[in-house]
């Protein structure tokens, strides 16, 4: 007759040994993905506040001029300041506002409305330290047309 065994045996050890190895690795698979994820995302922040300043002297200076001339790395307002990207800086009138630009590229269009001519702006802006953490805006600004 078999006697009621309340232990565990050898092989029920190894099972349970296995099984808890696999679910350790996955879950440290799990926790690199998430936090090699949340790496990219922390820094996201920082790179938008450069866009954001960068829009805001832009946005009051495209709204006061009606003409630019715009080359790829330059804007000169008629009578007003000069937007400049030179290396990792944009600069406005020689005063650095927006850091660690990887690129950015100023394209001059027309947009026509009914029977308005509108002057846009294209700004295209990679803002980062590297290909893998950065942020990229293709912005159109449109200049004082009334």
């Amino acid at each position: 007759m078999i006697k009621n065994q309340k232990g565990i045996t050898l092989t029920s050890l190894v099972i349970y040994l296995v099984v808890f190895v696999i679910i350790i690795g996955i879950m440290t698979t799990i926790s690199t993905f998430f936090y090699s994820g949340i790496g990219e995302v922390v820094d996201t922040p920082k790179y938008l506040s450069e866009f954001n300043k960068f829009s805001m002297f832009f946005v009051a200076d495209v709204k006061n001029y009606d003409n630019a001339t715009v080359s790829s790395n330059t804007i000169q307002f008629t009578d007003g300041p000069t937007y400049k990207y030179d290396g990792t800086y944009i600069y406005r009138n020689d005063v650095p506002i927006c850091k660690n630009i990887m690129n950015c590229t100023f394209t001059a269009k027309t947009y026509n409305v009914n029977t308005t001519t509108k002057n846009l702006i294209n700004v295209d802006m990679q803002v980062g330290k590297n290909e893998n953490k950065s942020i990229t805006k293709n912005v159109d600004f449109t200049l004082k047309y009334w």
